[in-house]
């Protein structure tokens, strides 16, 4: 009377329908070089911004001439604002290499870390060095005209890094 087959141990005494839960998404669970990434549009801009941000480090790290000390040869605020500049193109250089591994890697799709909202993840990430990382840009252009019309200390400094620094970012 009872057909038991198809339910794999729960009766059908009424000859209602069993539930079956729905499969989960198939994803590769494990971890391997997604070529797919790279030639996406994501992975292009993730590496375009990678390339500029290490740009942007290096412009900010050659305000100084070489062979000067920090400390005893800039002025407050242009310390101060290299240095800014300095820890956010930095911080902004790792979390965009932080992220091209995890999405070269696979590793966004492993487990637990597929049901995170990777695209949030990234948005949020993004605009926490972003949005400081342009208004600190925008002080080097300023600094940069600051350090154009200091007539003492001119062989101490790289004049045009400050404002090389500012056009990387705003690329």
């Amino acid at each position: 009377m009872n057909d038991n087959s198809n339910n794999q141990g729960f009766s059908n005494i009424h000859g209602v329908p069993s539930v079956h839960q729905p499969n989960a998404p198939n994803y590769q669970q494990r971890i391997f070089f997604n070529r797919n990434y790279i030639l996406s549009i994501h992975g292009i801009l993730r590496a375009a911004l990678i390339i500029f941000q290490f740009a942007a480090w290096v412009s900010a790290a050659a305000v100084l001439k070489p062979g000067n000390n920090t400390s005893e040869n800039l002025q407050g605020e242009l310390l101060a604002s290299r240095s800014a500049y300095l820890f956010f193109s930095i911080t902004g250089f790792l979390i965009a290499i932080i992220i091209l591994l995890l999405n070269i890697l696979n590793v966004i799709n492993l487990g637990v870390f597929n049901r995170l909202p990777w695209n949030l993840l990234i948005v949020i990430t993004d605009l926490l060095w972003l949005i400081p990382t342009f208004v600190v840009s925008i002080v080097a252009a300023v600094r940069e005209t600051q350090v154009k019309n200091l007539e003492t200390n001119q062989d101490l400094f790289n004049i045009g890094a400050f404002g090389s620094a500012a056009v990387i970012f705003l690329i």
